[in-house]
């Protein structure tokens, strides 16, 4: 597996996934896109001036083609990160995939277009650890912006990012005008906060049906 170097000071994690196996996600993505729903900033709220996208829910005991294989590349990149970050790896055997992940398309002009990190506080991600995104294409112009490391990643196929969930990692994307982008995305959350917010959401959202019958 490839690798590209980010300044290790950035906290990123940089490793390529095999081509072959974007253009297999690729075809997933044109034989399913008439499933794909708006992209949700947070739970339900949708605002397409700041982030425009289609998305593609992956349940995460989802293992069949192409799955599977992308989750056994996942480990890979995991890992690599863990060998140049392996603090991070201190309490791994506490920490997952809990939540679905996305398969997203941008079209022209679309994107995250406001900076943002990946565990705001909200109790349904505050148990997010870890970030991971694959590039799916080569897209000039279409990598993520690094506020605070001051760095553009570039959206090349397969590669591959890793990347604290705080606002350490304040980003958003490059948006083109020219081009269609399409990535993977999800988040390594601790199991035993996940199960505790996970407790206390779903305790909300019943109290919540409750009061409105």
């Amino acid at each position: 597996m490839d690798k590209i170097e980010f300044p290790k000071h950035t906290l990123i994690g940089a490793s390529f996934m095999p081509s072959e196996l974007m253009d297999r996600i690729g075809t997933f993505w044109d034989k399913n896109k008439e499933k794909a729903a708006a992209g949700a900033l947070f739970g339900d709220i949708y605002d397409s001036e700041t982030k425009e996208s289609m998305d593609i829910p992956i349940r995460i005991d989802d293992f069949s083609e192409p799955w599977g294989d992308y989750r056994k590349e996942l480990q890979l990149c995991l890992d690599s990160y863990f060998e140049k970050y392996p603090e991070a790896d201190t309490m791994q055997e506490l920490f997952n995939i809990h939540e679905e992940y996305n398969l997203q398309w941008y079209k022209q002009g679309g994107g995250f277009k406001s900076w943002h990190h990946e565990n705001p506080g909200a109790i349904q991600n505050i148990h997010r650890h870890l970030v991971f995104m694959t590039y799916l294409d080569d897209v000039p112009d279409g990598g993520t912006f690094f506020k605070y490391q001051d760095i553009v990643t570039p959206s090349q196929k397969g590669l591959t990012l890793i990347w604290p969930a705080g606002f350490s990692h304040v980003h958003k994307g490059q948006i083109t005008e020219k081009h269609e982008k399409k990535i993977v995305t999800g988040w390594y959350g601790y199991t035993e906060m996940f199960e505790i917010s996970d407790e206390i959401f779903n305790r909300k959202l019943r109290i919540s049906l409750r009061d409105n019958i």
